[in-house]
């Protein structure tokens, strides 16, 4: 007597695999179309990169850059010109190097605030704060950024 296997799934295996499918969708489909998390995380990437390129701004150029976070966005300033470089004051947006904008300035999404916080950069690379440390929370995310070595850290 010959025994035939066939291959493949049985009407029970398929259906308990897209009932299992179906499950997953429903419950982790609203996470991936959910944009504000997205855009949440995208903002404090860009902040802390703006907060980077103010330092190295403050280094390459001898000059202070100042940086104004407010609960609504970050803008970087500058002096009004090279005369006014050690004694301000620091009023005047820096350009953006991305050319998408005039002013180095962000606004935050609609969901994400931001800590207040007002600091130069020396031409030094370091902080005019009177804290050894500033904390900025963007969102639910934070770095810190060091008085003595204008180090940034990702927390």
């Amino acid at each position: 007597m010959r025994v035939i296997f066939s291959k493949g799934f049985t009407l029970v295996e398929m259906v308990a695999t897209l009932i299992i499918i179906a499950l997953i969708a429903v419950v982790t489909g609203p996470r991936f179309f959910d944009v504000s998390a997205f855009r949440a995380s995208g903002f404090f990437e860009e902040t802390l990169s703006a907060i980077r390129f103010a330092q190295k701004h403050a280094v390459a150029t001898g000059c202070p850059v100042r940086v104004q976070t407010t609960a609504t966005g970050f803008t970087l300033f500058r002096p009004a010109s090279a005369a006014a470089c050690t004694t301000g004051p620091y009023s005047t947006p820096l350009t953006d190097p991305s050319g998408n904008a005039t002013t180095f300035t962000r606004t935050a999404p609609s969901s994400v605030s931001l800590t207040a916080a007002d600091f130069n950069f020396t031409a030094s690379g370091t902080t005019t704060t009177a804290t050894p440390t500033i904390t900025i929370t963007v969102g639910n995310r934070q770095f810190k950024l060091y008085r003595e070595t204008g180090f940034v850290e990702r927390l």
